[in-house]
């Protein structure tokens, strides 16, 4: 299953959409608000958490205004899932039969807390199938733009995956592919490479299109995230 984008324009600002019979995944751009978003798709029900870089995951049922956490997954068809990022990445995930999905937010917090690892564990509970699960990693700073202290280094020091996550030394400072550290932790549970995804578009380096807090250093603009499972027709 190739995912492919269409990027299209909603009132001067555009939308990158992945659509099938089943699911409807995508991303916003610069400047385009929430509530566009929820009419351009006709959907009232768009449920959001209080982003917290936690390894805190939600079922769809359980969420209030104000909960807080960093993942959802959807209990209900034509209910769609926000996720708002602006550098970190959103790891969209799906059953290959739509009957379970959502989107986790994960920055480098997020990672060393293994949120991507709590969400194997959710499922798991669930009875879904890994080898039915795709993954889907949407924009987000790619490592040649991540640099980060030797700190962050250390306090990886207990994950398998660290020296292929963190590398090009200079001085205290290293680059840090989070991506590759999602998929790394993903395959060590048992997901296959052929189910995982990702896109390379940068977000600090893609500045027409993509907020990032890195580059711009001010909180405000924000990439929504969506997913949603279609009604069976």
């Amino acid at each position: 299953m190739m995912i492919k984008f269409k990027r299209i324009e909603v009132g001067g600002k555009f939308l990158n959409i992945y659509e099938d019979r089943n699911i409807l995944l995508g991303f916003s751009e610069h400047g385009l608000e929430l509530k566009t978003l929820g009419e351009f798709f006709k959907i009232a029900h768009l449920i959001e958490l209080k982003q917290v870089h936690s390894n805190m995951i939600h079922f769809s049922g359980e969420i209030k205004p104000g909960t807080e956490g960093d993942g959802i997954v959807l209990e209900q068809k034509n209910e769609m899932a926000i996720i708002k990022t602006a550098d970190c990445v959103p790891l969209f995930f799906w059953e290959k039969t739509c009957s379970t999905g959502g989107i986790v937010h994960i920055g480098r917090q997020g990672l060393y807390k293994g949120i991507e690892k709590r969400l194997l564990e959710l499922l798991k509970k669930r009875a879904v199938n890994f080898a039915d699960l795709h993954f889907y990693m949407g924009p987000a700073v790619e490592a040649d733009c991540y640099e980060v202290g030797r700190e962050l280094y250390d306090k990886f020091s207990e994950k398998a995956y660290r020296d292929e996550v963190f590398y090009e030394k200079k001085g205290e400072k290293y680059r840090m592919d989070i991506k590759k550290g999602i998929a790394l932790s993903l395959k060590e549970e048992g997901i296959a490479d052929a189910q995982i995804q990702a896109s390379f578009l940068c977000t600090f380096c893609e500045k027409e299109r993509f907020p990032s807090y890195r580059r711009d250093h001010k909180t405000g603009s924000r990439i929504y995230n969506f997913l949603l499972l279609k009604p069976a027709r």
